[in-house]
């Protein structure tokens, strides 16, 4: 925990997690019905195959696999245009920083930045006939 770091309640689980402006996620601590304590850490993400951080979050003995940008887009910025999408301005999908952060639609974020041209393979023509 840094000393410009923001804590907010994730809606859903008040009480029991929280999110940052600088993208980690904290379980608060607690005990569970049993008095095991439980909580009190930051917790570790993992990634998903398409390289976004996600973290696992429990509530009334169920499991939700939450993406850690969208969490913190939720929590720190508004949507009054009720956007779907969420960008990463530097195109990095580890920074979930909120400074990183955007909501969009599909549109801008399929013709972000360099999107087209990572994901365009150059091709090479040849006349079957000269050979050129």
């Amino acid at each position: 925990m840094t000393e410009n770091e923001i804590w907010k309640d994730i809606v859903g689980y008040d009480g029991l997690y929280k999110v940052s402006n600088k993208g980690n996620v904290f379980s608060v601590g607690r005990r569970d019905s049993r008095g095991r304590k439980r909580g009190g850490r930051i917790l570790k993400p993992t990634h998903t195959r398409n390289g976004y951080l996600k973290v696992d979050l429990h509530n009334n003995g169920k499991r939700k696999t939450k993406h850690i940008h969208r969490l913190v887009t939720e929590a720190f910025i508004p949507n009054p245009e009720s956007l779907p999408q969420i960008n990463h301005i530097d195109e990095v999908k580890g920074n979930n920083n909120v400074e990183n952060l955007e909501w969009c639609d599909s549109m801008y974020n399929n013709n972000y930045g360099t999107k087209i041209e990572r994901l365009s393979k150059k091709v090479k023509a040849v006349n079957a006939k000269t050979g050129e």
